[in-house]
């Protein structure tokens, strides 16, 4: 808000007449000897500057900028100054002299305490406290070395020639010590500043004019009285005039091309360097004061061995200070970004809050394009950063290293987000990736970097030998996901890429974890899958060619184990599903190897291997109290075709103490040119009370004929069968037909059906709608090793076991 021209005039008038005066008596000290003519004229001159001076502020105050309650307290200050002289003037007309220390002197004292109130109203830019304290400390040194110089110069000289009593040394002391104060409070807004006032200095100027003229009263009026018409009068005037101009100045409008500005602007770059000499320019004066006296035994001497002492206590707090804000500040910028550091060195103070407000914005804004705003992670564009710089240090390592460290992808989709979302709700599937998101930042190794490319997709960048990291992050999702009250079962499909076998760029190793992950669901989902072009499948194929012979007697194969459940999720049986943990290749599902064993013809004897560890855990467990579990292990075609097989089976039930109703062999992939063999051998297993189920059924096969001639009583309807349940809606109706006609063929032929490859609650709960009797899949639990399925079995030992 700025002054019209009907609030100007008043504040014209005033400094114009403040300026008059002032000169009026300017010209009358300079013109007038001292102690001829009327001695009233000077003092009626001084009197006018103090009362326009007061007016000049007064009507600098009317509207009310930022520093309105400045000025008015200005006012104030000056009118009661010239209230006190005025009425100093007549106690020494009526009394010949005024009394030391008369009541007035609590008025001229006054005038400081109200200058000091206008010194905090001025506006002041907010500091650290490290900033505040060695700011404080460079006005407490200035003020005391300026504070040694007058007692040298004049107090002491005072002090030692007085008789006043000690209130009267007090109120003596008192002039120059509030004087300092509020001159150092004054300094320390003005050092504050990114911009010079020139009304602040003004201010300054006219302060150091007061507080050098009441010392000089001191001196003078001790030294053989003051008297009225001596020069010493002309440092109120000006103190007071430019009291006035400084006021005046305050509501001008200056153009922003005019000289002044430049000034301004340019100012900070030389008072910087002033301001900071100034502590020790001080400090200087002090020393040579001190050195001046040395040997001196007398008050000024004392006085300037003490002060000089408190102002070098002041110049090491302030070194202290300084060095302990250095020590602050050199921690922050290490931890700033190297351009962060080249702009700020290169930028003024007042650009610098503009950048500094807009690089915080710049790095919301990156943080925003480079991460997921739902999970936290970082997002697709964010990944794909990442990758490439990776695949850069690939192609061009570090200096002093040979090899970058490896590099993989793994490419993860979760199996069966789609029906969380549809039978739970959005909110709940929302709450579902979080949790996903913290399991994988949890489990996240040191150089690795997880995202979320977006719907239920999350990638890995890791050097980590890729298929054993894989089966890690797969085991993440073997425990269910507690989402307010919901335990929600859910695996995760993920497909691997490997530089630079499976691509040597970022876009190549993006793909192809796509590809392998597809490949992955396709195979029967919760699994990993590597992508390998034709070339370095070959080798991969010769690779675990080479490590399969004698894997079995190293003892690299195990055997993981996943619920079969009834319709009250209760676990009946549970299947042993082959796995091998190589040293070289990492862990191994099935797929990935068994076209190798069949090849090497170690199949027969891999699978009689499966056969007897199973039943040996198995009887364990029936010792610890699951009697009535039963164990499904997976036959293979060549297994089937073997007449000794009624004779292992045989052997196994007895060397473990089990039964034949405690076993379940399955065929996943029923002959067709021996299928008379096959059905026979079958027979003969199955008179020991051994069951059969026949795997794959509805998508796969869906042929009567192995129904008919082999001896099953489970068939087991096929993941993909299932997992259409939930899916689109054009393909919901159609898969429940598919599987209400199963059910209905096996009741019609006494068997059993098992829906396997349960991934959600939507499909479990339709396939028992449908008639299942058993359900088999992620969403009831994933397959784990021996150990962690005998303590999820533990909580069940108490409870009778529920019957088929």
């Amino acid at each position: 808000m700025t002054m019209g021209p009907a609030d100007r005039q008043p504040l014209r008038v005033a400094l114009l007449t403040t300026a008059l005066l002032g000169l009026a008596h300017l010209v009358w000290v300079a013109l007038q000897p001292r102690g001829v003519g009327a001695h009233w004229l000077p003092q009626t001159f001084a009197l006018g500057v103090l009362y326009a001076s007061a007016l000049t502020c007064w009507f600098a105050a009317r509207v009310p900028p930022d520093t309105a309650r400045t000025w008015r307290w200005m006012a104030w200050a000056l009118g009661l100054y010239a209230v006190s002289d005025t009425l100093y003037v007549l106690l020494r007309w009526l009394n010949g002299a005024a009394p030391f220390p008369p009541a007035l002197d609590t008025f001229y004292l006054g005038f400081y305490v109200l200058f000091i109130l206008a010194c905090l109203a001025l506006p002041r830019q907010p500091l650290r406290r490290a900033q505040a304290w060695r700011l404080t400390l460079d006005v407490g040194i200035v003020a005391g070395a300026l504070g040694v110089s007058l007692w040298y110069g004049a107090l002491a000289s005072v002090q030692g020639t007085t008789q006043a009593s000690p209130f009267g040394t007090l109120v003596n002391l008192s002039y120059p010590v509030l004087g300092l104060y509020a001159l150092g409070l004054l300094l320390m807004v003005i050092r504050r500043r990114e911009r010079l006032r020139l009304e602040e200095s003004l201010m300054a100027l006219g302060l150091m004019a007061f507080v050098i003229a009441n010392t000089l009263h001191l001196f003078v009026d001790d030294y053989g009285g003051f008297v009225s018409g001596l020069p010493v009068d002309l440092l109120w005037t000006a103190g007071a005039t430019l009291f006035a101009v400084a006021a005046w100045h305050s509501r001008r409008v200056v153009p922003p091309g005019h000289p002044e500005v430049v000034v301004a602007r340019a100012a900070p770059q030389f008072t910087h360097i002033v301001y900071t000499l100034a502590p020790y320019l001080g400090l200087t004066v002090c020393f040579a004061l001190s050195l001046l006296t040395q040997g001196e035994d007398s008050l000024a001497a004392r006085g300037v061995l003490w002060g000089t002492a408190g102002v070098t206590l002041l110049v090491a707090a302030r070194q202290i200070a300084a060095l302990t804000d250095n020590a602050a500040l050199t921690a922050q910028l290490a931890a700033l970004n190297a351009t962060l550091e080249s702009r700020v060195a290169t930028r003024t103070a007042e650009v610098e809050r503009g950048r500094a407000q807009l690089e915080v914005h710049a790095r919301e804004l990156a943080w925003q394009a480079h991460h997921d705003s739902l999970t936290g992670l970082p997002n697709r564009a964010g990944f794909l950063t990442a990758l490439g710089e990776a695949v850069e240090r690939q192609q061009q390592p570090p200096a002093g290293e040979q090899q970058a460290p490896p590099l993989a992808v793994l490419f993860l989709d979760l199996d069966g987000f789609k029906g969380v979302n549809d039978t739970l709700g959005h909110t709940v599937g929302d709450q579902l990736l979080i949790k996903v998101a913290a399991r994988l930042r949890g489990a996240q190794l040191p150089g690795e970097f997880t995202a979320r490319l977006g719907g239920d997709e999350f990638m890995v960048l890791t050097s980590q030998p890729p298929q054993a990291r894989a089966q890690q992050v797969l085991e993440l999702f073997t425990s269910p996901f507690d989402l307010g009250g919901h335990p929600v079962r859910i695996s995760a499909s993920v497909g691997v890429s490997v530089y630079p076998d499976s691509g040597a760029d970022a876009e190549s190793l993006y793909m192809h974890a796509d590809v392998a992950m597809y490949e992955a669901k396709r195979s029967g989902k919760g699994a990993a899958r590597l992508f390998l072009s034709q070339v370095t499948q070959q080798q991969s194929q010769a690779e675990v060619s080479e490590r399969l012979r004698g894997a079995l007697a190293r003892g690299e194969f195990s055997l993981s184990y996943q619920p079969i459940c009834n319709a009250a999720q209760q676990t009946v049986a549970l299947e042993a599903l082959l796995r091998w943990n190589s040293p070289e290749l990492g862990l191994l599902v099935p797929g990935q190897f068994l076209p190798t064993v069949q090849h090497l013809g170690l199949d027969d004897a891999l699978g009689n291997w499966v056969l007897n560890e199973a039943c040996a855990q198995l009887a364990l467990w029936h010792a610890a109290g699951r009697g009535g579990l039963r164990v499904a292990v997976n036959i293979s075609r060549s297994q089937l075709g073997r007449q000794d097989l009624p004779g292992q089976v045989s052997a196994a039930l007895a060397r473990y103490g089990l039964s034949g109703p405690d076993l379940e062999l399955e065929v996943t992939e029923p002959p067709t040119d021996v299928e008379v063999q096959a059905a026979a051998v079958m027979r003969a297993v199955q008179e020991q009370g051994v069951h059969w189920s026949l795997g794959g059924f509805g998508v796969q096969r869906s042929a009567f004929a192995p129904l008919l001639q082999l001896p099953v009583q489970f068939i087991k309807l096929d993941r993909g069968l299932i997992g259409a349940l939930d899916g689109p809606p054009s393909g919901q109706e159609q898969a429940r037909r598919a599987v209400q006609a199963s059910v209905a063929l096996a009741r019609a032929l006494g068997l059993s059906v098992v829906a396997e490859g349960v991934e959600t609650r939507a499909q479990w709960a339709a396939a028992t709608e449908l008639g299942c009797a058993l359900t088999q899949g992620f969403w009831l639990g994933q397959p784990q090793n021996a150990l962690k399925t005998t303590s999820r079995l533990g909580a069940a030992l108490k409870q009778p076991f529920p019957p088929l």
